[in-house]
């Protein structure tokens, strides 16, 4: 259903045509998230983050049939290195997107939509 690939200064997002299981390759500069085949057509893309180092984790579809992604920014929020959470629309538009962490380094790594319509995130933190 989607792929997330994060460079230094950017989080790049691409939508595919398909639903089955989600698996993370992971290297040092970059993050991707298969959802389903490989080959599946691309239903959008979009790319999100600033001018200093953004890196997304991990992608699921929510609920409303948007997409939240978790991961960590050094463009905005309060310190060196935050968690950021951005929620999106079906067609990837941010409706909203959030930070979370005090001065020193802390980053997301997972999450989940709670029945709520909340968002669990596991991560790290150094502040």
């Amino acid at each position: 259903m989607g792929s997330l690939t994060c460079y230094y200064g950017v989080l790049w997002v691409k939508v595919l045509a398909a639903s089955f299981m989600m698996a993370l390759l992971f290297s040092a500069l970059v993050v991707t998230a298969f959802f389903g085949k490989v080959q599946a057509d691309t239903m959008w893309s979009q790319t999100y983050g600033g001018i200093d180092f953004d890196e997304g984790q991990s992608v699921v579809q929510t609920g409303d049939g948007g997409y939240a992604i978790v991961g960590t920014t050094g463009s905005y929020g309060a310190g060196e290195v935050d968690v950021w959470l951005v929620k999106t629309d079906a067609s990837g538009t941010v409706e909203w997107n959030q930070t979370y962490g005090e001065s020193y380094y802390d980053s997301g790594y997972s999450m989940v939509e709670t029945s709520d319509g909340g968002y669990a995130i596991a991560g790290t933190t150094s502040s």
